[in-house]
């Protein structure tokens, strides 16, 4: 069992000084954490492409035909198994509402965000830290999928990537997730299922060939278990592939960051108080006023920035990731052409794993890299006032406690891989917002789009058949359709990264807001107790300096 003690009484002494010291924004988010703490546990997702058995997997793990196999895939969503001896399913909607269903074929789809089911099973029972979560397939042309897996992300994850042993490989697409995902979790693991369809050599063969894949797309080793729904220890491996990952140690590499931010916010608003202990009340008045001035104009400033990044953005991004989407294009022609053969579908989806890693990479280099440069030209130098030098000390200090909130994920890490994955982007931005989740709902609008007008431009080509045609085949690909998808994916993209821009905009003055109203509800404390008796105002100084210990403790 995770072990809940020691940050159930750090958000209790955090909430007490919180209380102690009128700070009423982080007595609320303490509430608010305190709910979460209380129900946390870590989601073990089932991932891989659509029909590879992951539903069937689980079926085995709970012991009951449960969940449905071999459905389209555009009415799979995201469904959490949970342990219960009152069985029901609970249905969560986009909108926030949770409402119990008797029958999930009656809900709309397009409205339900997940699924939860509460099942009596003894595997189930036995793992009260862990939730295991069936996702859609993310090879089955249907974009939106991603967007279910996104939401687990930030949650204290573990993914199983599920392969279909039949199929000899790992599937491009499963390679793209998988690279994308070990650049923010290593907590993954492989299952190679539906071995029976393939005698021990082959499996082990498979097995060694996909280990291989991973380390060389992903740069590091995963554990990989073979298996089926024949074998008889089928859950008895899945559980001991679990045992592999320690769920203390993901309780407090995501839990504990989000109460340690907290701390540190209220110390530096405790430290702020005793800054102040000799100003008068006049001082302190002054002082909450030009504050409230600053968080005015640093907003305003943002408005201004964000005009310079929409410039940016016409300018030098789009048309980066546009000369990139072409090039690749362009380059993998035959690929292109030899999928045309196959198909609409065939070529809709060698079209999508050419495009969307660039997508995401590309989005993904563009956020961090135009997040932090956001924050850095925050400035109040156009101001005309003689007070600049009087007020820059406390813009240079919303702008460290931005950035700490980043650096503050270093007390998490506890191995050298941790570090390297800390390296791989920029802690502000990854602290704030996962940049993974951005860019991977911001690029669904695009390969939607793609998705949609293929079928189309395909049908206005000839069919070419014959080896004779092979090179005027790949001539009208390259001279016909990829010009056709570039047009349409450079007008989405600027909407897309607009989307990206609004979202970082948005954490970014918040974050001013809170701070800023933090050391505000601080200092009107101080400006209360300074006038009372001088000798009570002293107390509570040095009241201060022992709750900054104990919160640093």
């Amino acid at each position: 069992m995770i072990n809940k003690k020691k940050v159930e009484e750090k958000i209790g002494i955090a909430s007490e000084i919180a209380t102690k010291y009128s700070l009423s924004n982080i007595k609320r988010e303490m509430e608010y954490l305190a709910n979460i703490n209380r129900d946390y546990k870590i989601n073990i997702l089932m991932i891989g492409g659509f029909s590879v058995g992951k539903s069937a997997l689980l079926n085995k793990l709970i012991g009951k035909e449960v969940l449905k196999e071999n459905i389209k895939p555009e009415t799979a969503l995201a469904t959490e198994l949970h342990f219960s001896e009152k069985e029901r399913i609970i249905a969560n909607y986009f909108n926030g509402v949770r409402k119990e269903v008797d029958d999930i074929n009656t809900i709309d789809i397009d409205k339900v965000r997940n699924l939860e089911y509460y099942l009596s099973s003894e595997n189930l029972k036995c793992q009260p830290d862990y939730v295991f979560v069936d996702t859609p397939g993310f090879d089955s042309g249907i974009e939106k999928h991603n967007k279910a897996l996104m939401q687990y992300v930030d949650r204290g994850t573990v993914f199983f990537l599920v392969v279909d042993c039949e199929r000899g490989t790992i599937s491009e697409s499963a390679l793209n997730f998988m690279n994308e995902v070990s650049n923010y979790s290593g907590d993954i693991a492989v299952i190679l299922n539906k071995c029976d369809k393939k005698i021990e050599e082959e499996v082990i063969e498979i097995k060694e060939h996909i280990e291989e894949l991973l380390l060389a797309t992903c740069g590091r080793e995963f554990p990989v278990i073979y298996t089926s729904i024949k074998d008889k220890d089928v859950d008895k491996k899945i559980l001991e592939l679990v045992k592999i990952f320690e769920p203390q140690y993901l309780y407090e590499k995501n839990m504990k960051a989000l109460i340690d931010n907290k701390c540190i916010a209220i110390c530096e608003a405790l430290e702020l108080l005793k800054e102040k202990k000799d100003f008068d009340l006049s001082d302190l008045d002054e002082e909450i006023n030009r504050r409230e001035d600053i968080k005015r104009r640093l907003l305003d400033q943002i408005e201004i920035q964000k005009k310079r990044m929409r410039t940016k953005i016409h300018s030098d991004v789009k048309e980066k990731i546009i000369s990139s989407i072409q090039i690749q294009l362009v380059s993998n022609v035959h690929l292109l052409a030899n999928a045309y053969k196959g198909g609409i579908e065939t070529f809709q989806k060698q079209v999508i794993e050419i495009i969307r890693p660039i997508l995401i990479n590309e989005v993904e280099n563009y956020s961090s890299i135009a997040y932090e440069d956001f924050v850095r030209n925050l400035s109040l130098e156009s101001d005309n006032s003689n007070r600049f030098d009087d007020i820059n000390d406390i813009v240079v200090s919303v702008y460290n406690k931005i950035k700490s909130i980043g650096e503050s994920k270093n007390l998490l890490l506890t191995s050298d891989k941790d570090n390297e994955l800390l390296e791989k982007g920029t802690g502000i931005y990854k602290s704030i917002t996962s940049i993974l989740a951005i860019a991977v709902t911001n690029i669904n609008p695009i390969i939607e789009l793609v998705i949609v007008f293929l079928p189309d431009i395909i049908k206005l080509l000839n069919v070419f058949t014959g080896s004779s045609k092979e090179q005027e085949l790949m001539e009208a690909i390259q001279n016909r359709i990829i010009p056709q998808i570039v047009a349409k994916i450079r007008t989405e993209l600027e909407y897309s990264l607009t989307q990206i821009e609004d979202v970082m905009v948005g954490n970014i003055s918040t974050s001013i807001d809170e701070i800023i109203e933090v050391e505000n509800e601080a200092l009107e404390n101080v400006k209360n107790k300074k006038s009372v008796a001088l000798e009570e105002y002293e107390k509570y100084i040095s009241e201060i300096t022992e709750d900054i210990e104990r919160l640093r403790r």
